[in-house]
């Protein structure tokens, strides 16, 4: 019997597994169609506000691009079916208040993603772009300095930096949620009342090294850490006081 039932969960499992790479060979194939949409969909952060020029130094710089846009895509959007087929498959031995969890902890997660990516992508990136890139040419300098972008370096970057700083935001936000319900608000207020000020300046000091040396961007950066961690002084503050009274 149980050789049976091993026959049938592995053959349940290899079709299941079968119809993911069906699925993400289509997506690549859709995105191999559509691959100009594609490119310009990730140059849009540097184009949004003033159209720059692209350089290429070898010959298979455009076939590297169009390989790696196709397989990031085709990832990403096989991903939730991925991971339905595979809860699918493990949910005949779950509790039902298992699989509603798992559920609904995948839309969460999911709707989560997808709004760090579109902030990232379209408020943040752009603005990094527009700071990184605001060298003008003048006149009266001794030289001159032209700002261009690889193409392949370019979209490795915008890759590599969504990407990394949306699943960071995500743990971050899992980590807060995780200490918000499980430790006692008492120990929250006590852990932020004596190590905020630790934090804004450690969280400075690393942002002063990566900014460029902007007076209004380093003055914008150091009120909205103010005003981030005093803010959420002020909400512990107010949830300690709610659950004594």
């Amino acid at each position: 019997m149980y050789s049976k039932l091993i026959y049938f969960y592995s053959l349940e499992l290899i079709f299941r597994l079968l119809y993911i790479f069906i699925s993400f060979l289509l997506c690549a194939l859709v995105a191999s169609i559509n691959i100009y949409y594609l490119i310009l969909f990730e140059v849009y952060p540097f184009v949004v506000y003033e159209l720059r020029k692209f350089i290429i130094t070898n010959v298979t710089d455009l076939f590297d691009v169009l390989w790696l846009l196709v397989i990031s895509k085709s990832f990403f959007f096989v991903f939730p079916y991925w991971i339905f087929q595979l809860s699918s498959f493990s949910s005949s031995s779950w509790y039902l208040y298992q699989i509603k969890f798992f559920r609904r902890s995948f839309y969460f997660s999911f709707l989560i993603i997808l709004i760090y990516l579109v902030f990232v992508h379209f408020g943040l990136l752009p603005f990094i772009l527009s700071v990184l890139t605001k060298w003008k040419i003048n006149s009266t300098n001794l030289f001159d300095i032209f700002v261009e972008f690889r193409i392949i370096s370019y979209i490795k970057w915008v890759l590599a930096f969504r990407y990394f700083f949306s699943s960071i935001s995500f743990f971050v936000l899992l980590v807060v949620l995780h200490l918000w319900f499980l430790v006692k608000i008492n120990r929250i207020y006590l852990f932020v009342k004596c190590y905020r000020k630790l934090f804004i300046f450690g969280f400075l000091c690393v942002l002063f090294l990566l900014i460029p040396p902007d007076n209004f961007l380093q003055i914008l950066c150091l009120g909205i850490a103010f005003f981030t961690f005093e803010l959420v002084f002020l909400f512990v503050c107010y949830k300690l006081c709610n659950k004594k009274f």
